[in-house]
């Protein structure tokens, strides 16, 4: 095999490895909090150098630990099981991108760099032996809940993030793990990974989630825009939306339903900065008139 070769197998490899889905929507959703709450483009783009830098560590920690028992599995969605890219080389990539996390997040300030750091402190908890307890579903509610912390306050300011988004991130964060380990639920059984999923049924897991989701609906809707007319509507379409993600993979089966939470996640995103938008220009009132003399040249203010 030549070198260009080898060096193609091993960036798939590495592509594959880090989980890049999760990756894409966590990285893409932090920097759309970043701007949702008021962060300029720059101040956004540094949220999401960070958080892509602590996801892509994560992911490859997670499979630099979990390669015997993917090839126990014959895994072959897995790049290390399946000869695609060296267990080492993973391990390197995972620490390598640690580095970089680091100085990443201390470019988002005090708060911001502490928040992300034990957001991604408690993901590699989880990868490390979490997995293995109740406390599993715990260390994704702290990751995710942390995460509109970070995007909040990477920007200079003196308030603190909204309890709602901080809120929302833990229940989709916990929905999350429910959804992502049905397909490997009954391997992972086998192998004495019982974390809260795999002691629950998939038939109760999926509806736990679903409550989980609903919860974070109402906390985005009525959290971000108040009670009124709108965020009823919003919460409808909202809760319509997460509906629609847990019907569709419970027909679809496999990691459909948590492919389809992944989505439901931008969508949520998009709700939050729609109905922030609207609050936005509610707030300021139309545009004040100047009154016109009777000449109808503009009068000037005494």
């Amino acid at each position: 095999m030549s070198n260009a070769s080898r060096l193609g197998r091993t960036a798939l490899g590495l592509a594959k490895g880090c989980h890049p889905g999760p990756v894409a929507v966590v990285t893409t959703a932090s920097i759309g909090l970043a701007r949702v709450f008021g962060g300029q483009r720059r101040e956004a783009l540094r949220v999401g150098a960070a958080v892509l830098a602590g996801q892509l560590a994560i992911g490859w920690q997670n499979d630099w630990i979990d390669a015997e028992r993917d090839r126990l599995a014959a895994r072959s969605d897995k790049p290390i099981s399946s000869d695609l890219v060296g267990r080492g080389t993973v391990g390197t990539a995972a620490v390598l991108a640690a580095a970089v996390c680091v100085p990443a997040s201390a470019a988002l300030g005090r708060r911001g760099a502490l928040a992300h750091l034990v957001a991604v402190a408690s993901a590699v908890s989880y990868n490390a032996g979490l997995k293995r307890t109740v406390l599993s579903i715990l260390t994704y509610g702290v990751s995710f809940g942390l995460l509109p912390v970070v995007a909040h306050d990477a920007s200079p300011r003196e308030d603190t993030t909204p309890g709602w988004a901080i809120a929302a991130g833990a229940l989709l964060g916990m929905a999350a793990h429910l959804l992502n380990v049905l397909p490997d639920r009954d391997a992972d059984r086998d192998m004495g990974v019982l974390g809260v999923p795999q002691r629950l049924s998939p038939d109760v897991s999926l509806t736990l989630a679903t409550v989980l989701l609903l919860g974070a609906s109402g906390s985005i809707a009525f959290g971000a825009g108040g009670l009124s007319r709108r965020t009823v509507g919003t919460f409808g379409a909202s809760c319509a939306v997460s509906g629609a993600t847990l019907l569709a993979g419970r027909r679809a089966g496999g990691r459909m339903p948590f492919r389809l939470l992944l989505v439901n996640v931008l969508v949520q995103i998009a709700l939050v900065s729609r109905t922030r938008r609207s609050d936005a220009r509610s707030h300021s009132g139309p545009p004040a008139r100047r009154p016109i003399c009777a000449a109808g040249r503009n009068a000037t203010w005494s």
